[in-house]
């Protein structure tokens, strides 16, 4: 049960990692597209600027999940590291159950808000704006995901993401 879990989040991640690096090619194209037809055609994009905001937004939401399974967010260790293996243990439980509450909150508010604007178009792009909302509901939920996964999988296993060379 163990090893399909973490099959599951490594998966998961790359795929996440996958489409947030798409996504971030996807930013810097438009970027140096929108340089070279402002400064060089004379004739600026109109949609560039808005793509991009919807793009990164859903790029750091989506990217926020993978670094979290990593272990990979800017942390402040008060309790430190010299502390009992007990103590690391329920510190540990009780700051991803912190993050696992938060993102429910964001999943209870997010997708009624993505639901809310779905007559609503973008200026520039005429998307509908459920698809920039929906970003956050999304990143949520796959960061909640993961939180449980990290709560559910023993320590000695989620070294194994650290290095991302499963155990046999």
């Amino acid at each position: 049960m163990e090893r399909r879990l973490l099959r599951f989040g490594l998966g998961l991640m790359r795929v996440v990692e996958a489409v947030s690096a798409v996504l971030l090619l996807a930013v810097v194209a438009m970027n140096l597209a929108q340089v070279f037809f402002r400064y060089v055609l004379v004739d600026p994009l109109s949609w560039s600027e808005e793509t991009m905001r919807y793009s990164t937004t859903w790029m750091v939401m989506l990217a926020g999940s993978a670094a979290l399974f990593r272990n990979e967010h800017m942390a402040i260790d008060l309790l430190g590291e010299h502390r009992s293996e007990r103590l690391r243990k329920v510190r540990r439980l009780v700051v991803l159950a912190c993050v696992a509450g938060f993102c429910l909150l964001m999943m209870w508010e997010g997708f009624p808000a993505a639901l809310k604007n779905y007559r609503q178009v973008s200026p520039a792009v005429r998307v509908p704006m459920t698809l920039p909302y929906l970003a956050i509901p999304v990143g949520a939920t796959l960061m909640f995901v993961k939180a449980i996964l990290l709560m559910v999988l023993p320590e000695r296993t989620l070294a194994e993401i650290q290095t991302e060379e499963p155990l046999a």
